[in-house]
C-alpha cells in the first residue's frame, strides 16, 4: 500500500510506547480514562451498533466501545500502532476488526456506520486533507449518524502556555493549523450539523460532536 505523504515512520517506531507516553500525559490533566471516556460518552456506543474509529493509533476508543456491545472497525496507516491494538484487543478478549489503510480513502461503503470517532489522530495531517477526510467520513455515516473528533483545542492561560511549548518540541505545522482552523465552519460546509464542542483539560483538549 502507498504511504501518503503525511505519513511518518517514527509511527511504527514509537508504537510500543505510545500507551505508556500517552498514560504520562494524561495524568497531568486527570487521567487518560476520563479523558478519553469523554469522546466514548459523546459517541454513546450501545450493542449491535457499527462504529468506526479513523485514525485508530492503539485503539484505545475501539476497545472502549467493544466494551459497551458495539460491533468496532479500527482503520490506521501505521502498522507499528496496528500490531500493539491488535495485540491488546488479544489480551482483552475482544473482537475488533482492524484494517490497515489511509484515511484519507475509507475502504467502506457509503452509509455503513452508525458513528465514526477520530481520537488525537487528524492533528497530524496537512488541513487541506482533514478537510478531504471529514467529507470522507460523512460518506460512510448512515442518515443522522454521529461524527465525534476528539484533538487539540487553542487553549489560554497556563494550560495555554504550556500546550504552545508541547507543540514547540513535539508538534509539527499540521497541528498548529489544526487549532487555528474554525472546526465548526469545515464541518458545516462537509455536510454535519448539530455541532456541539466540549472543552477539556483546562481548555486545551476537546470533543466536538456532529450528525450527518
Amino acid at each position: 500500500m502507498a504511504k501518503p505523504s503525511y505519513y511518518r515512520p517514527s509511527f511504527d517506531i514509537l508504537a510500543p510506547l505510545y500507551d505508556l507516553g500517552i498514560c504520562i500525559i494524561g495524568l497531568l490533566f486527570g487521567g487518560e480514562k476520563n479523558l478519553r471516556r469523554s469522546a466514548i460518552e459523546a459517541i454513546n456506543p450501545v450493542a449491535g451498533c457499527r462504529i468506526l474509529e479513523a485514525c485508530c493509533g492503539t485503539a484505545t476508543l475501539s476497545l472502549m466501545a467493544v466494551e459497551k456491545g458495539a460491533e468496532v472497525y479500527s482503520i490506521d496507516i501505521s502498522r507499528g500502532m496496528l500490531n500493539v491494538a491488535r495485540e491488546k484487543a488479544q489480551r482483552q478478549k475482544a473482537e475488533l476488526r482492524l484494517v490497515r489503510s489511509d484515511v484519507l480513502s475509507i475502504p467502506f461503503k457509503e452509509k455503513t456506520f452508525d458513528g465514526v470517532i477520530a481520537s488525537m489522530g487528524l492533528h497530524e495531517i496537512p488541513f487541506d486533507a482533514v478537510r478531504l477526510i471529514f467529507k470522507e467520513v460523512k460518506r460512510v455515516l448512515k442518515d443522522d449518524g454521529r461524527f465525534v473528533l476528539f484533538d487539540y483545542y487553542q487553549g489560554e492561560g497556563f494550560a495555554g502556555f504550556i500546550q504552545k511549548i508541547f507543540f514547540i518540541f513535539a508538534e509539527h505545522e499540521p497541528a498548529r493549523e489544526f487549532i487555528n482552523a474554525d472546526l465548526q465552519k469545515e464541518l458545516r460546509e462537509a455536510g454535519f450539523k448539530e455541532f456541539r464542542r466540549r472543552l477539556l483539560a483546562g481548555g486545551t483538549l476537546q470533543v466536538i460532536s456532529v450528525t450527518s
